[in-house]
């Protein structure tokens, strides 16, 4: 059982790297499979569920990351990094705020730079339940939450319109793009952005909130 698991892994990963090669992000048919190959491998067991400051949330981010990069973004984290990490309390029971777990959370951020003089801010949450130990309605043994819709589909949204936006034609507007974490333990990754951004927020028009599009 534990080799089949290591075999569907391992077949996840190559999915991943061989659907994502920059030739592929040339023209629509090519946009539309990279909406499937993001949600599938950000969804999938692989990911663990990416619980805020696990393993699962730390390789969501690389590979956010690395989907900023191909596409031609600017990176806009700290210190000239994809990264905008910040430190926050795990509590096992949120509703006793007792045994607190240090953890370090990640944000993940790309620029667009038009030389506009705004900003349009474009997000999505990239975390999820884990094991679902905590914030589920799961009553059974631990399993993986996947996240499909929450909220693996908000982020290959965000992404399919950071790679439509570098191709287009639209530049009156700057457009940041952020992969938000630790959201379902309470937002703690926006207001971490929010209270120490790395691009002047008072240039900012708006910000597009991409949560759970799936089942539109």
């Amino acid at each position: 059982m534990i080799a089949k698991t290591r075999i569907k892994e391992v077949l996840i990963v190559f999915l991943v790297l061989f659907l994502s090669l920059p030739a592929f992000a040339q023209n629509g048919k090519a946009l539309k499979q990279d909406v499937k190959t993001d949600l599938v491998y950000l969804s999938s067991d692989f990911l663990a569920g990416r619980e805020s400051g696990k393993k699962g949330a730390r390789m969501a981010a690389e590979y956010i990351a690395h989907r900023f990069k191909q596409m031609g973004l600017e990176p806009m984290g700290t210190d000239e990094t994809w990264f905008h990490e910040f430190e926050f309390n795990f509590y096992p029971d949120p509703r006793s705020k007792e045994n607190p777990e240090p953890r370090n959370g990640r944000n993940v951020v790309g620029f667009l730079d038009n030389g506009a003089e705004n900003t349009i801010v474009i997000g999505a949450h990239y975390d999820h339940l884990g094991m679902g130990v905590g914030g589920s309605r799961h009553t059974g043994e631990p399993e993986i939450h996947n996240g499909a819709d929450d909220n693996a589909s908000g982020v290959a949204s965000m992404l399919n319109l950071a790679a439509r936006l570098k191709a287009g034609k639209a530049t009156n507007n700057n457009y940041l793009f952020i992969g938000v974490s630790a959201e379902e333990l309470g937002l703690i990754g926006s207001k971490a952005y929010a209270e120490d951004p790395t691009i002047e927020l008072g240039k900012v028009n708006y910000m597009l909130n991409m949560d759970m599009v799936g089942r539109l």
